[in-house]
């Protein structure tokens, strides 16, 4: 495990477990869920990167021009593959500063037949963490690309969630999405509400304007997540009985590559060779309550 911190905030890094966080911590307070001491599964971990696709691709299964990709699950209960490789990889890493980390994930061609890396950096400030993602096509023909941040933020009863979101697409019990709805069809997220504790939500929305605000009344604080473009999507996971959030920025909906929409709906984009797809993700608290 690796350690940075900086002013009121530090960041704990485990490179081999797909560059997966172990906490972070604002003035002495957990943000994210801790990871379990000594796991070797990326699942329990605080968060992780998600390179080359997000979330699931329905059973594995795409087309790519005339090229078909079949992938196999990687991940304990799960029908169909999710999150991309990086996740499952270790990275190396290329720098390390009292503040900051430069990571590297490199992919030879196999299952997924497009080579590619992927790097991550982390860097603290005054005012939080700033994660810079990017994606770098290696190989001779153009690749599918996507890239999207998985944080679990820990919750509490009186946690409220704020997001401007326009549509949600409602999930099937895959967990695949299938018709679009009403952002407010699961909690009015635009206006503020109080995070539910019996219902499940695993769901995509779109239309999302860059800003989620979590506010925290029992710890007194307010926490940011900010994402830029192309992270146009957000990826809600509340599972009931569990003591985690997932806000989960994305580039592209889940099981974008075997969707019928047109892209600027799905997210799918291509890489040609040599080409790159970057993002940046910050999170960051302050005391009190949260701004409309």
């Amino acid at each position: 495990m690796i350690s940075i911190a900086r002013g009121d905030y530090a960041l704990d890094v485990l490179p081999a477990l797909g560059a997966s966080l172990a906490g972070m911590r604002f003035q002495g307070v957990e943000l994210l869920r801790r990871a379990p001491p000594g796991t070797d599964e990326p699942l329990a971990s605080a968060g992780f990167a998600l390179v080359p696709f997000v979330n699931r691709i329905a059973h594995g299964r795409f087309r790519w021009g005339a090229r078909e990709v079949r992938l196999t699950p990687n991940a304990p209960g799960q029908a169909h593959p999710l999150h991309g490789q990086g996740w499952r990889a270790p990275w190396r890493v290329e720098r390390a500063e009292p503040s900051r980390l430069a990571l590297l994930c490199e992919h030879a061609a196999g299952e997924w037949p497009w080579a590619y890396a992927a790097r991550q950096s982390l860097a603290l400030d005054e005012e939080g963490l700033e994660v810079r993602l990017s994606l770098e096509n290696r190989s001779d023909q153009p690749m599918p690309a996507g890239l999207g941040w998985h944080p679990y933020f820990r919750r509490s009863p009186r946690m409220r969630l704020r997001a401007g979101v326009a549509q949600v697409w409602l999930a099937d019990p895959d967990c695949l999405p299938r018709r679009l709805a009403p952002g407010a069809t699961f909690g009015n997220w635009s206006r503020g509400e109080i995070l539910p504790a019996d219902r499940l939500i695993d769901h995509c929305y779109s239309g999302w304007q860059g800003l989620a605000q979590l506010e925290w009344p029992e710890e007194g604080l307010c926490v940011r997540l900010r994402a830029g473009e192309p992270l146009r999507w957000l990826h809600v996971y509340l599972p009931p009985g569990e003591a985690f959030v997932c806000l989960e920025p994305l580039s592209q909906m889940p099981d974008a590559l075997n969707r019928p929409e047109p892209p600027a709906l799905t997210g799918v984009r291509a890489l040609g060779p040599g080409a790159s797809l970057s993002a940046t993700v910050r999170v960051s608290a302050t005391r009190g309550p949260c701004a409309c």
